[in-house]
Formats: C-alpha cells, sequence, structure tokens
C-alpha cells in the first residue's frame, strides 16, 4: 500500500473567515496545478486511489485539483481525522484497504510533518502543496519507507 501526504497549496488569510472556511488563493491554485500533473503520471499504474482530504476548504479544493487531473479510478471522502490529526483512526480506516491500494491524503501542517516521523522515523518538512510517497509495508506495527516527493 502506498500513503501519500499531500499539504494543501497556498490559502487566504481573511480576517473574519474561520480556519476552515479559508480557501485557495488563485497563486495557490496556479501553482499547485503542475504538482498535480506529476502526481498523476506517478499513479497511472495504480489498481485503486483514494482520495481523503481534511474537511477545511482548502483541502478540499487541493484535492478537487488532484482529483481532476486523475485518469484513474478513484474513490473520494472527507475525513475530520485529518483535520483534527488523529493519524491513528486513518491507520484504522487504511486496515480495511488492499495491499495495492494507494491513498492520497490532503492535509495540514504540522500534523504531515508528524506523520511523516510517525511512518519511517525520521520528520519531513512540507510547505504548501508539497507531497510524499510512502511504501507502507505493515500498518500493525507500522513500517514504511519514503518513495518520493514532489515540491
Amino acid at each position: 500500500m502506498k500513503l501519500i501526504l499531500v499539504r494543501h497549496a497556498k490559502a487566504e488569510h481573511v480576517y473574519g473567515k474561520s480556519d476552515r472556511e479559508r480557501s485557495l488563493t488563485p497563486e495557490g491554485i496556479k501553482r499547485f496545478k503542475p504538482k498535480a500533473k506529476k502526481l498523476a503520471e506517478q499513479l497511472n499504474n495504480q489498481d485503486k486511489v483514494f482520495v481523503w482530504a481534511s474537511t477545511a476548504n482548502r483541502a478540499q479544493e487541493t484535492a478537487d485539483i488532484i482529483v481532476e487531473n486523475l485518469d484513474i479510478e478513484i474513490v473520494s471522502s472527507t475525513e475530520q481525522a485529518i483535520y483534527y490529526g488523529d493519524f491513528d483512526e486513518l491507520l484504522d480506516k487504511m486496515e480495511l484497504l488492499e495491499t495495492g491500494d494507494t491513498v492520497i491524503l490532503v492535509g495540514h501542517q504540522p500534523s504531515l510533518s508528524y506523520w511523516s516521523g510517525y511512518l519511517t522515523g525520521e520528520s519531513v518538512p512540507f510547505r504548501t502543496g508539497d507531497m510524499a510517497c510512502f511504501r507502507i509495508f505493515d500498518l500493525d506495527p507500522l513500517s514504511a519507507d519514503l518513495l518520493w516527493m514532489i515540491t
């Protein structure tokens, strides 16, 4: 199984909007689209891809850009656990998937760096729009390695 951690693209900082309501900036969208195309090139041979996005608008908008670029079977969902940083709940969901499946998880900092450290023992920094793909050997006990990054 592969897990691709994606930090949402650049988002607006608008007074009066809640954190969840923040949207991507036009510049954030423009800069993320080429990364989504690179991601699509990496995934075209996958059997099944699950796209899990945080409940925040900016993560859902980032996930939409990813889905628009994929020409493969996709199952999308919104996961509150991503917004709250609950990796254990996400691992429980992953246990229900097949070995050859890929999960693209669109979330936030600092959770993504924490989770990368949890996966491999070494934290990966994530700037907006960055992606890191991990090959998961086992979920219990958790064992994984970093395959590639798109920055």
